[in-house]
């Protein structure tokens, strides 16, 4: 019998107060806490807990900025001519999208989302390579399998691009081998749940079942060819149901102002970010506009300084304005219409936190989301001095997964 693995599991939005609400896994998992998130998505937090760095140290914020010079998408200007009723539609979009990714080389996530195709010409992307692979940090950065690697210790980890089925077969093919140490498992399911159907109702309680389900049968399964399991479960955020639609965008796009001459903006789903290539009087004109609107304020760049996302050359946007938690854009860049659940509010919020559930205590347990690289880092130390008399044979390294 091996002696033990480390197992990281990987929940998109799974937030604290969910997880406390639905005592999701207490008896498997008694060691339980919130952890801080970060001001953002998910395009913002999962390179900080991959890499233990900070947004503005990894690069990586948001995946949409204003860059007319470096634009891959100047192609796609007669797409403006498009009626919005059409150009708007997943049918059009998600095909279009997989087209680009493929024609621009992108191996990262890559999604148009409802980005207007006027606007595109004078947008880059961000996110152009793979973040679990060498060189797919734009900050430089290595992702924790790196370090991994480096170890010599057994490991694993989840395709992204799979389904969370495909991905919890292909580990428990793992676990029935007995040989990986470290693992790295990534669902994504409850995240799109939730997304659909909001927090609480069947569906939602439906994908949290399974997620458990499946987490128990791993569980045993592993027990049977290790001595000891240690898991490690987490988020990046966490959740809130919406409740009010704002048109801030068509509205603000009525006072007047030429896009790309007096002001550049970016409309994700709960915030609105900004770029003044013009006027700088610009500025403060739109300051006293968004000032008067009463579903979201301002944030200082205080607050960015202390979440990590204040970009000394602004290339995430100059002004920065969230909305209160439960409203959401519609339209906006990433959504057409309401989305009964979301994130990326005040991620001092309650419903904005993380969690951190494991079976052991650890060390040092996450504060925050960047903190579980140094405990996923930590397990490879730990692990690599065990001595290899212990096991019943040697483990080769193993091939990534797709």
């Amino acid at each position: 019998m091996t002696p033990s693995i480390d197992l990281f599991v990987f929940v998109d939005a799974l937030g604290w107060e969910l997880a406390q609400r639905r005592r999701f896994l207490t008896d498997l998992l008694p060691h339980r806490q919130a952890c801080d998130t970060l001001f953002g998505y998910s395009c913002t937090c999962d390179p900080s807990i991959l890499t233990g760095a900070l947004p503005y140290q990894h690069g990586h914020f948001s995946f949409f900025t204003y860059d007319p010079k470096r634009s891959p998408f100047r192609w796609a200007r007669p797409l403006g001519l498009i009626p919005e009723i059409f150009a708007g539609h997943h049918r059009l979009r998600n095909p279009l999208s997989r087209w680009v990714a493929k024609n621009l080389g992108y191996t990262g996530y890559f999604q148009l989302y409802s980005t207007p195709f006027k606007r595109l010409p004078q947008l880059d992307y961000t996110e152009k390579r793979d973040l679990y692979e060498p060189g797919g940090i734009i900050g430089g950065q290595p992702a924790i399998f790196e370090y991994w690697r480096a170890s010599g210790v057994p490991w694993i980890r989840s395709d992204w691009r799979a389904g969370d089925a495909a991905n919890i077969d292909t580990m428990a093919g793992h676990l029935r081998e007995g040989k990986v140490r470290l693992a790295y498992l990534i669902n994504g399911g409850l995240d799109a749940t939730m997304h659909a159907h909001t927090t609480t109702g069947p569906q939602t309680d439906a994908s949290f079942a399974r997620l458990e389900r499946w987490l128990r049968d791993l569980d045993t399964l592993a027990r049977t060819r290790y001595a000891e399991v240690r898991w490690h479960i987490f988020s990046d955020h966490g959740m809130a149901d919406t409740h009010t639609c704002s048109r801030m965008m068509p509205e603000f796009e009525q006072l007047g102002l030429r896009y790309g001459r007096d002001y550049a903006a970016t409309w994700d789903s709960t915030m609105a970010r900004f770029w003044f290539p013009g006027d700088a009087g610009i500025r403060t004109q739109v300051e006293t506009w968004l000032a008067g609107r009463p579903e979201g304020r301002i944030v200082t760049e205080t607050e960015l300084e202390r979440w990590g996302c204040l970009f000394a050359d602004r290339r995430y946007g100059e002004l920065f304005y969230v909305l209160n938690e439960g409203v959401i854009f519609a339209p906006s860049f990433m959504n057409q219409r309401r989305v009964p659940a979301m994130h990326g509010y005040d991620p001092d919020l309650p419903n904005s936190r993380a969690c951190w559930l494991t079976s052991h205590e650890v060390e040092q347990a996450p504060a925050r989301i960047e903190g579980i690289y140094h405990v996923m880092r930590a397990a490879a130390d730990r692990l690599a001095k065990a001595p290899r008399s212990l096991t019943t044979s040697p483990f080769p390294y193993p091939k990534r997964l797709r």
